[in-house]
């Protein structure tokens, strides 16, 4: 009975698209820069891995195991991409995967602080790509 008195047209409006093309080149240069912000991370995490002497650089290229080697690198205990899934523990995972990226930026020899520059959008970009080349 509710499901008959329930406005289905709020339903129907939700439902509706638009087969026009508009936002279509907004996507396609989504797609395109997130594209480009993975392989030119990952290439410059592969960079670093090699620089250090890490025998499977190659896992900077791997979603979750890009991870486990940046804990290994920063002589954090790898197990930790566990306690990245668990919630509450996912924080404090946070924090040794943020201590390892330290350790690691330390032992290439830069500043840690610039590890803070990070966070500014396309300012990350020059700091990983110092890092890497640098």
């Amino acid at each position: 009975m509710l499901l008959l008195q329930y406005n289905w047209h709020v339903i129907s409006l939700l439902a509706q698209s638009s087969s026009s093309s508009d936002g279509a080149g907004a996507n396609i240069v989504f797609l395109l820069f997130t594209l480009f912000s993975y392989l030119f991370g990952s290439y410059c995490f592969y960079t670093i891995y090699e620089k250090l002497g890490e025998q499977n650089a190659w896992f900077a290229w791997v979603p979750i195991l890009n991870n486990w080697i940046m804990y290994k690198a920063g002589d954090q205990s790898p197990w930790w991409i566990v306690g990245l899934f668990i919630p509450v523990v996912n924080f404090v995972a946070l924090i040794f995967l943020l201590i390892a990226f330290i350790k690691i930026v330390q032992k290439l020899g830069k500043n840690p602080w610039l590890i803070l520059l990070t966070i500014v959008p396309l300012v990350n970009f020059v700091v990983l790509y110092n890092f890497a080349f640098g």
